[in-house]
């Protein structure tokens, strides 16, 4: 109604509001329908120090707020300069990561950064929140940072209006996660986010860009597409999966999805439910851990991987078996399935498995969707590529405290400082580089 009242006021001019679509952030919205009704979508972030690799976080609200936006440039309406204050611990930022984390965002779609605040404030409750202009004034390390991005943001004009190219999907639905949260599932360490982080960060380490899905959206362009957490499925969301895997994709489904429909109805006939037919099998029943226990997992070539919190009794229906539950409740029955459905596979793991285990699935899901190994970067070396008519753009950023070098797929000019790069590209420890390929 408000958007409606401003178009006929001010037409011409579009509106929007700042969305914060960190999952650890806001998790009482959903943004798919949002989403639709703004012109443009802006989103605000925020570095949750809470021990974590807050790069990786990032990286994934960014990744969101891009598919929000249908894959159109979006605009990072607000994060911070330094620290914050309404966190249990506000740490400043170090030397270099304030523009990091603003070339992180336009790595993945952003066509901006923009700050709270502009100048920091003397009263109130935000008088210690950073800003652009500090207590401290224009004879500030945050100033000249700050002034220094400003002149980067200028050279990166032609990147404006390019997008980012991703290699997979991930299926996210906030329907879902609010619909898991209830109080009475099964396990209180079986949640929605965790699952979608963990599966996250392990693709982030694999070097690899990320769209999120609606369940019932168009997914044919994507080798591959993950569903870490999508607990109520509709019945067009489990056609549109299969008909994406018959028609030669390749899905990795995680445990506890599928189970029940829109109005949180149990699908009938079984685990899980609208997924039955498209994994191959069928779930007798679900045996949750007890705190702190683990099982091991057993895999060709005697590879052992390692699991807790859940294990599921699997019954293949067409499925192969490729990792076995070596102990535990479930011991001797499969615990990773693939199930080759028309002219694609999919994969299904009825556990929780620790950060090695679950590289290990994926990896093994990656060989299947033909995405090729990118084992020459080292690890918290970020590489994204933002394409349009204005060129092929090619972000690297070093989040680790050791100078790197990224392969380049074409020679190119780096635009931050204008030299030309051909072979590999070197980064600093800390830094950004941003090559405008000849491609």
């Amino acid at each position: 109604m408000e958007r409606d009242i401003l178009h006929r006021l001010a037409p011409g001019i579009p509106v929007t509001t700042n969305f914060m679509t960190a999952l650890s952030q806001c998790d009482s919205i959903d943004y798919w329908a949002w989403g639709r009704e703004v012109d443009l979508v802006t989103n605000d972030h925020y570095l949750i120090t809470d021990g974590r690799r807050t790069h990786v976080n990032l990286a994934m609200a960014a990744d969101l707020t891009r598919s929000v936006a249908g894959g159109a440039p979006w605009l990072l309406l607000e994060h911070a300069t330094g620290g914050v204050n309404w966190q249990p611990r506000n740490p400043a930022k170090r030397p270099g990561e304030m523009a990091r984390n603003s070339l992180a965002h336009v790595a993945r779609g952003s066509d901006g950064a923009m700050f709270f605040q502009w100048r920091q404030s003397l009263r109130g409750a935000e008088k210690f929140h950073s800003a652009m202009l500090p207590h401290a004034g224009t004879d500030s390390r945050i100033w000249r940072e700050v002034t220094r991005l400003g002149a980067d943001i200028d050279s990166l004009a032609p990147v404006r209006g390019t997008g980012t190219v991703a290699d997979l999907a991930m299926v996210w639905d906030w329907q879902s996660w609010w619909a898991q949260s209830l109080e009475w599932r099964p396990s209180e360490d079986h949640d929605a986010r965790e699952r979608a982080d963990s599966f996250y960060e392990a693709l982030y380490d694999r070097h690899l860009t990320v769209d999120f899905a609606h369940p019932e959206a168009d997914l044919s362009a994507y080798p591959l597409v993950v569903v870490p957490a999508l607990y109520l499925t509709t019945e067009a969301a489990g056609r549109n999966l299969q008909a994406y895997v018959e028609n030669g994709g390749t899905l990795v489904v995680s445990c506890f999805s599928g189970i029940v429909d829109e109005h949180d109805a149990v699908h009938p006939g079984g685990y899980p439910g609208v997924l039955r037919d498209v994994l191959g099998l069928t779930v007798e029943e679900w045996s949750p851990l007890g705190e702190g226990e683990t099982v091991a997992i057993s895999g060709p070539d005697g590879a052992a991987l390692t699991a807790d919190v859940w294990t599921e009794f699997v019954v293949p229906r067409g499925a192969e078996t490729v990792w076995t539950y070596a102990d535990g409740p479930a011991a001797h029955r499969p615990a990773v399935t693939r199930h080759r459905l028309g002219g694609g596979t999919a994969w299904y793991v009825s556990t929780r498995l620790d950060a090695p285990s679950l590289d290990a699935i994926l990896s093994a899901a990656c060989a299947d969707a033909g995405i090729e190994p990118r084992d020459a970067l080292p690890r918290d070396i970020e590489v994204v590529h933002r394409r349009g008519e204005s060129g092929h753009f090619l972000f690297a950023l070093n989040h680790t405290a050791h100078d790197a070098k990224v392969p380049l797929p074409a020679p190119g000019t780096e635009l931050l400082g204008g030299e030309r790069a051909a072979g590999h590209l070197a980064v600093p420890a800390g830094a950004v580089r941003v090559v405008r390929l000849d491609t």
